[in-house]
């Protein structure tokens, strides 16, 4: 899998005073009629824990200068971590999840299906509010390192 170039996101979600993310990559689009999407995530996490609590989860995709914030929620949780969300500057989407400023894209999603996939839960959730950036490129993910698309050239 380490050959197959994904992008960068976060995946949060706020079940009362928790507020837990986790950088992510194994998530993907499934409909766009009714708009679902999926979010593979560790049953270990703290994040697991946040999602199974609010039966919601926001995906925010990194823009390539947001590198510090992909490395920090990549970090094991500590208490630190979830009283401190990174450092990251953030407003609460639609569904009280919390989604990240300078993202280049965000879905917010309310759970309507879960299924259990080895140590992960793959959670199924229907869009309800997204919104995205034009003018940042986004951070990627290749061959166990971070990359930034090449800068286009003008023909």
């Amino acid at each position: 899998m380490g050959r197959f170039a994904t992008g960068v996101s976060v995946v949060g979600a706020r079940h009362g005073p928790l507020l837990a993310g986790m950088t992510a990559n194994g998530i993907a689009s499934i409909s766009i009629d009714p708009p679902l999407m999926m979010a593979s995530i560790g049953r270990r996490a703290e994040t697991h824990r946040a999602i199974v609590g609010s039966h919601a989860f926001a995906v925010s995709v990194l823009a390539d200068d947001q590198q510090a914030l992909a490395e920090c929620f990549a970090l094991p949780t500590t208490a630190s971590k979830l009283t401190r969300f990174c450092d990251a500057e953030w407003h609460e989407a639609e569904t009280g999840s919390p989604i990240l400023e300078g993202a280049i894209a965000y879905f917010d999603c309310r759970i309507t299906d879960r299924h259990e996939g080895g140590d992960h839960t793959i959670f199924v959730g229907e869009i309800v509010a997204a919104g995205y950036r034009e003018d940042a490129a986004p951070l990627l993910w290749f061959g166990s390192r971070y990359r930034r698309l090449a800068p286009e050239h003008d023909a």
